[in-house]
């Protein structure tokens, strides 16, 4: 039996020692353990930790229980200049007992690991990363920390390429002392003026670049960035020598050209970072983090954490449901378009199931939670999106394979190279020069920054076509697709309902769109588009059915619009079908067809995609005939309806098993996951911008 507060062996006891069951007394009494806080995140349980009054298990003891309870956490990481300070951080949280498992996204700055808090005390994690140099903070969906590094990794770039320009203005004067006679205080004084320039360059601007290289060396563990910190110091190093010897044989400006160049495909690096980092504290802006729970029937605000299965909260119309749960008082419009994608708000009432991050409107809202939390249905959906995008292709796990042994063979081949040309020329500055061209050239860091230079012109290209390419590895994606998967509402139709049809007397729509105007309902705006503004014509006694439809007098009549419901309401009969029927005078005069209308430019995209041997499926959440109709409105090959977001993400899988390269066009937070697990992600911007580009979208 293990100790109910620490988690050591107790013996059989409930308690392992005297201090933890007197610590956990009072966690009780104060309330704590009652309220269902996390008793290790409270300041009497760290106190006691520090002080030693509750029992710590050493690194060195026995492996994790298998039932151990765990948490996830999120870290944004900052200073990390390649894949290697990733696995580094990796391999060292691995080796903290505690930690279940840790996996750095690079791509993103996050750091993600599940651990055992019972063994891992709060703040161990961002300790240990960062006595690797590097400094990490609980990820909470603000971008202070990344907007603060970006602007620092500015102005180290703006000193580097101003010092290198001077640098290299400067150092004419030694080039041409190799042709012909300088005078002697210029042959003397310039290596002096071109150090002091290159002294900022090296010692502030790379700053980052040696810190996490001498924490390597520190650590006994050789890095990318060794290799780029012993081609500058080796430069800087052997000119500033020859300064003091009075020879004008000196490479400063090649110490200022590294150091630029680094920190220049750093800036770029920095860029696709932080979209993808944009995209995720986007997501997590949709949760929402306040609450009105409803205790012995009074309301009171508290934060979304405080939410337990069988709670029950209020949502007022404009607000964010907070949880997944059931209806159990009130009738509202429910928008779950942020999650479903569907433009068509749903009258929820009694009994109803609502979704976490869905918009009431028109009503309040009393509903009994059922999952909260990292349960809900939108805290899944993100889930699946940082799935998606953590995996890693075996291709980039070989790479990571390599690394790890890559930089101990680059320092032997510059090693080789110095000594090769040392021992053939007997001129040190050749070789030395010769050594560092080696260390620099094959370093990934350097190497990658050719790679979004030579990007850019097709990126520019794209974005002038109204393209925006967010990750250039789908310019490499691109032409192998053979698969399309179209999503439906908001990409091959308008996302906005529209009124299609009138049956019956449309004489008076300028009347009732005179009505509609003082609701707020989709389907009152769709009505009040068609028939166009009606100026100067007065609605009086307006009045609102709830779940059934307005009413009004408009220039004398009393007109109504509204479901089946209100036409039975208003007629007293019963044979009215599920339509939007309108009428004045307590007759119905005719009813409306609304519906999403398909884009103009669709069926010609298909048809394109087809002459290139390319398959389109369309898949959509809405219904059997809506989305068949819609298929073969655009020439889809073929098309797949109800389709909820796991199964989408699924049918997308199976794809990709089956062999086919798969892109999808998607629109809203639904469409989220498909998009990160396709091999090429679009999406429109139109839609509920979400700028989830994580994988290779664009």
């Amino acid at each position: 039996m293990t100790c109910t507060l620490c988690g050591l062996d107790s013996g059989g006891q409930p308690f392992c020692c005297a201090g933890c069951q007197n610590v956990h007394a009072i966690l009780l009494e104060s309330g704590v353990l009652a309220s269902g806080q996390d008793f290790r995140e409270t300041d009497v349980y760290r106190e006691s930790l520090r002080l030693g009054l509750i029992s710590r298990r050493e690194p060195s003891e026995a492996a994790l229980p298998p039932d151990a309870p765990t948490r996830e956490a999120v870290y944004h990481v900052s200073g990390m200049w390649c894949v290697s300070c990733g696995w580094l951080i990796e391999h060292a949280l691995a080796r903290t007992r505690g930690v279940v498992s840790a996996e750095v996204l690079f791509a993103s700055d996050l750091l993600k690991v599940r651990y055992a808090p019972q063994y891992v005390p709060l703040g161990t994690v961002a300790e240990r990363v960062g006595r690797l140099g590097y400094r990490a903070t609980e990820y909470t969906g603000q971008t202070g920390a990344g907007d603060a590094e970006r602007k620092d990794l500015l102005l180290r770039l703006g000193v580097a390429a101003f010092l290198w320009m001077n640098v290299m203005m400067f150092s004419l004067v030694v080039y041409a002392s190799y042709f012909e006679r300088v005078t002697a205080s210029y042959w003397r004084a310039i290596p002096f003026l071109l150090m002091a320039l290159a002294t900022p360059a090296v010692f502030y601007c790379a700053a980052p670049v040696l810190r996490l290289a001498w924490t390597g060396l520190r650590l006994r563990t050789l890095r990318m960035e060794s290799l780029l910190a012993l081609g500058i110091l080796t430069a800087y190093g052997y000119s500033a020598v020859q300064a003091f010897r009075g020879s004008n044989h000196v490479y400063f400006d090649t110490a200022c050209a590294i150091v630029t160049l680094v920190l220049t495909g750093k800036v770029f690096e920095r860029g696709a970072k932080e979209k993808t980092a944009r995209a995720i504290a986007l997501l997590y802006r949709l949760m929402p983090t306040k609450v009105r729970i409803v205790v012995d029937g009074r309301e009171r605000f508290a934060a979304v954490e405080a939410l337990r299965p069988g709670s029950i909260f209020r949502v007022k119309s404009g607000e964010r449901i907070a949880a997944d749960g059931v209806v159990v008082e009130g009738r509202s419009h429910v928008n779950e378009a942020v999650l479903t994608g569907e433009s068509a708000p749903l009258l929820k009432g009694p009994g109803d199931t609502v979704v976490c991050g869905s918009i009431a409107s028109g009503g309040l809202l009393e509903i009994q939670a059922t999952r909260v939390g990292a349960d809900s249905t939108l805290a899944r959906i993100v889930r699946i999106v940082e799935q998606a995008a953590a995996s890693r292709t075996r291709v980039e796990r070989a790479v990571d394979r390599v690394a790890r042994i890559f930089i101990p063979v680059v320092l032997a081949l510059a090693a080789a190279t110095f000594g090769g040309w040392l021992w053939r020329t007997g001129r040190l500055d050749d070789a030395i020069l010769h050594g560092i061209a080696v260390l620099v050239i094959a370093c990934p860091c350097a190497l990658g920054i050719a790679t979004p230079l030579a990007l850019t012109a097709a990126v520019a290209a794209a974005s002038r076509h109204g393209i925006l390419v967010s990750d250039t590895r789908v310019l490499e994606t691109i032409r192998r697709v053979d698969t399309v998967v179209l999503d439906k509402t908001g990409t091959v139709t308008s996302g906005e309902f529209a009124l299609l049809e009138v049956h019956g007397d449309g004489s008076r729509m300028r009347e009732l769109a005179a009505l509609e105007a003082r609701s707020e309902h989709p389907l009152a705006k769709a009505v009040a588009r068609h028939a166009g503004e009606a100026p100067g014509v007065a609605v009086r006694d307006f009045e609102i059915y709830p779940g059934m439809g307005i009413g009004g007098v408009v220039e004398g009549a009393h007109y109504f619009i509204g479901n089946r419901a209100l036409a039975e309401r208003v007629t007293g009969r019963s044979q009215f079908l599920d339509r939007v029927y309108f009428g004045w005078d307590g007759a119905v005069q005719g009813h409306m067809i609304f519906g999403d209308v398909v884009r103009a430019d669709a069926a010609g995209l298909c048809a394109d995609l087809k002459r290139r041997g390319v398959r389109t499926l369309l898949l959509s959440g809405d219904a059997r005939a809506t989305t068949e109709s819609a298929a073969r409105a655009i020439g889809a090959d073929d098309w797949i309806a109800e389709a909820t977001p796991e199964r989408k993400i699924e049918t997308i899988r199976r794809l990709q098993r089956e062999g086919a390269v798969v892109a999808m066009i998607g629109d809203g937070v639904n469409d989220a996951p498909s998009l990160a697990q396709a091999d090429l992600g679009i999406a429109l911007g139109s839609g509920a911008d979400i700028a989830l580009r994580l994988r290779r979208w664009c």
